[in-house]
């Protein structure tokens, strides 16, 4: 039992980390944005620029309150991440023709990237279901007062490193994207944000960093993304208009 009690603290210590590398497993989504009866516009993707505060590079938090991933822990920089998730979503609502050399293209896209992270967070409170789990099976199986006391104790630790309690998940992507023309000159620039949250259940020990990524980030991206792709469009057909 003193041995169980003694590990106790360095099995939430390990909550706290992660080793694993993060990936961005980012999902498919067919819509056709085209801009009809015109001729698709050429777009050369210059720089991703990551614009991030250094809490978030560098993550911050224990246990009760977590911000995840910071820049180590991720597989590939940042800017490449968000690089192909801009690409993947350009491409597949046909706004535009992605090209890969600047002489071809007849705007030039930069993207600061302002936001990109995830945010886990869990109360005290949440610890007194599964510790009423375990003072309640001391008493039953106890001898005596100091036995039901420290078999109960024993039992709450190993019932909160066991049961999955509610916590609360939530992400956000804010990226800024601009449209100039070859020469340089800024013809549109807007910055959105997207964001996702809901309830998650986790024991004290887990670290679902990839978890929490893969549904969480990435809908919080597809969505920041979904709002810039909707509004350049619209800034494309009033281009279009105006050069008439």
């Amino acid at each position: 039992m003193s041995r169980f009690l003694f590990l106790m603290p360095v099995l939430l210590l390990l909550a706290s980390c992660s080793s694993d590398k993060i990936i961005f497993l980012y999902p498919d989504e067919q819509m056709n944005m085209s801009l009809r009866n015109m001729v698709t516009p050429t777009v050369y993707i210059e720089e991703i620029t990551d614009m991030r505060s250094m809490e978030q590079r560098a993550g911050e938090g224990h246990f009760f309150d977590i911000k995840f991933p910071n820049d180590e822990s991720w597989y590939r920089p940042v800017t490449e991440i968000y690089a192909e998730a801009l690409v993947q979503d350009v491409r597949q609502t046909e706004l535009v023709e992605i090209v890969s050399l600047r002489s071809e293209a007849d705007y030039i896209l930069t993207a600061d990237v302002l936001s990109m992270g995830c945010q886990f967070k869990r109360s005290i409170a949440s610890f007194l279901i599964p510790t009423a789990v375990g003072m309640g099976a001391g008493v039953a199986i106890g001898e005596d007062t100091s036995s039901k006391v420290s078999t109960g104790v024993a039992l709450s630790l190993l019932a909160i490193l066991a049961i999955p309690m509610p916590a609360h998940s939530e992400a956000e992507a804010e990226v800024r994207l601009t449209l100039k023309t070859p020469q340089g000159d800024i013809l549109w620039q807007k910055s959105c944000l997207g964001t996702y949250e809901d309830k998650v259940y986790a024991t004290a020990t887990a670290r679902q960093d990839q978890e929490y990524v893969d549904e969480f980030l990435t809908v919080a991206v597809k969505r920041c993304n979904a709002c810039l792709v909707g509004q350049m469009r619209q800034a494309l057909i009033e281009l279009a208009s105006d050069s008439k």
